[in-house]
């Protein structure tokens, strides 16, 4: 049982994307003006150097400057949770302790990526991180991308541990956060991972939601959340229809993150072009100009339902 307060995670979070100048360096000014751009819009969390910040193509002091500059523009209107996931348990427990020091909500890590470690390994790793520091913790179960799917026994045994406050899960089967929720109970926050089930998680007893998608139109989420919570189920449905076919059409261009880099850069933040080996997206694409259209369209259409 977690000893946190952990009601004010049951938000839309977005998973910010990390800017980047044109010689291809993080942006500290751009991180702080993204942040607000959020903030502007009513967003009230968001997740910082996880798989969509390019957290894994980061070294470990660009990833501490990023959890800086937004915890410090952030102050206290937002909640930042930390992904301080890395191969090496030292360093994600170096990670943890810096992101307390710098002022996050929470911290969040993946099981060690690239080997194939064993859940005495990741129950260890996992472990270590909610040591180094006296914040909340939640696992990120991902296994498409970690090839490591969290079963029910690593997990009760996590649920041992009173940092642990809740788990993102991103495993494509819905009922993966009924069993979840159902472990961990109602304090305990279960966050939807795929953007294209948000309704489905939610409905199956996810609390909020953590996605990449979500940067690149936020006021649709926040208004699918806003609907769910009104029990408008016939009308989230809809909504959740129209966001997942957005979601197709990012995913089509050669990098999603460039996509939705390319969108937040149109509607007036320029955060630059991802890494490589992530490709970027031109502004000047026909695809992708009708793509921001399409979006700025669909939120003047459901603003005011």
């Amino acid at each position: 049982m977690s000893k946190y307060e952990t009601s004010r995670f049951r938000n839309v979070t977005v998973a910010l994307n990390t800017p980047f100048n044109a010689c291809g360096d993080i942006d500290l000014k751009a991180a702080k003006a993204l942040t607000r751009y959020y903030i502007n819009k009513g967003v009230k969390s968001l997740y910082v150097c996880g798989s969509t910040g390019e957290g894994f193509l980061l070294d470990d002091n660009e990833r501490k400057q990023v959890v800086e500059a937004v915890t410090e523009e952030a102050g206290n209107e937002m909640n930042i949770i930390v992904h301080v996931g890395t191969p090496s348990s030292r360093h994600a427990a170096e990670l943890a302790k810096h992101a307390e020091s710098a002022g996050a909500a929470a911290t969040s890590a993946v099981p060690c990526v690239y080997y194939r470690p064993s859940e005495e390994s990741v129950y260890r790793h996992w472990t270590t991180i909610t040591e180094a520091a006296d914040l909340p913790f939640f696992i990120y179960n991902i296994p498409q991308l970690t090839g490591f799917n969290l079963s029910m026994t690593l997990f009760n045994r996590m649920l041992e541990n009173e940092r642990v406050a809740g788990v993102k899960n991103s495993s494509e089967p819905c009922h993966d956060i009924l069993r979840f929720k159902e472990a961990g109970g109602k304090d305990f926050i279960v966050f939807n991972g795929p953007d294209e089930q948000y309704l489905a998680g939610r409905l199956m007893g996810a609390d909020a939601g953590i996605g990449g998608t979500y940067g690149a139109m936020p006021e649709l989420y926040l208004k699918l959340e806003d609907l769910i919570r009104r029990n408008e189920i016939a009308k989230a449905q809809v909504l959740q229809n129209k966001i997942t076919h957005l979601i197709y059409r990012l995913c089509s261009f050669p990098s999603m993150y460039g996509a939705c880099k390319t969108i937040i850069r149109m509607d007036g933040c320029n955060i630059g072009d991802p890494r490589l080996p992530f490709l970027p997206v031109d502004e000047k694409d026909p695809a992708i100009i009708t793509l921001f259209n399409d979006i700025r369209a669909t939120i003047e259409e459901w603003k005011n339902v």
